[in-house]
């Protein structure tokens, strides 16, 4: 039967934590769905694991490019290959809840005027050691304009299929800049998509500290909000 709902996950060099992610993909409670898989030329053992776990569950799709795109191109080429109708966002080395896909669809199906749906999602260490948790808050745009933040935690969102059709991830300085997330959501609100916060806990985020330029980041955003 065809999947309600499509888990699209981008990975380069992500065979660390890429196997509990798929874990926590599979075992959800809601069975039929589709975890499509994005290798972005990984150069580790990501490849051998992912064509592990496409031949163990044929819900597995995947994607490999033979040379680097980015995560944004990648995210894009992945929706544009699900065949769901709504579409969960998850990072490779993130963590989806076992009632993930029965939660947001349960929540769009009680939502129809909803096309944009995030969840309450816990932080955790590198080793999975629980550092705090952030409940989901309501879509706020005079927040979003004043902080330059959107309050979502990617690896809980979920959009309808209308909505990529409309809107892609944006690559270039977006994409390298690990805000291409950001700059979705700008551009899903400004195409006049709706978003709803549903108050379950949907991902586990693992925070693993990176090098940033927040002063490069933080003019991405200014030009973009203005």
């Amino acid at each position: 039967m065809n999947p309600l709902v499509s888990f699209v996950i981008p990975v380069r060099d992500g065979a660390a934590y890429l196997a509990e992610c798929l874990e926590s993909c599979l075992c959800q409670t809601l069975r039929r769905i589709e975890v499509i898989i994005v290798d972005d030329e990984s150069r580790d053992s990501t490849p051998q694991l992912i064509e592990f776990y496409r031949q163990k569950d044929a819900r597995v799709r995947t994607l490999r490019f033979y040379e680097n795109k980015g995560r944004s191109l990648a995210r894009n080429a992945g929706l544009q290959l699900a065949d769901a109708d709504v579409m969960l966002m998850l990072d490779a080395d993130d963590i989806a809840t076992p009632n993930r896909a029965t939660d947001t669809l349960n929540f769009f199906k009680k939502n129809p005027r909803i096309s944009v749906a995030y969840g309450d999602f816990s932080i955790v260490s590198d080793l999975g050691v629980l550092l705090a948790h952030q409940p989901a808050l309501p879509f706020d745009w005079e927040k979003v304009k004043r902080d330059k933040f959107f309050y979502i935690g990617h690896s809980t969102m979920a959009v309808r299929r209308k909505v990529i059709e409309k809107v892609q991830y944006t690559d270039g300085e977006y994409s390298q800049h690990a805000i291409d997330d950001w700059k979705f959501q700008l551009d899903a609100y400004r195409a006049g998509f709706k978003f709803g916060a549903i108050n379950r806990l949907l991902a586990r985020y693992r925070f693993i500290p990176k090098k940033r330029d927040e002063e490069a980041i933080l003019k991405l955003k200014e030009a973009s909000l203005n």
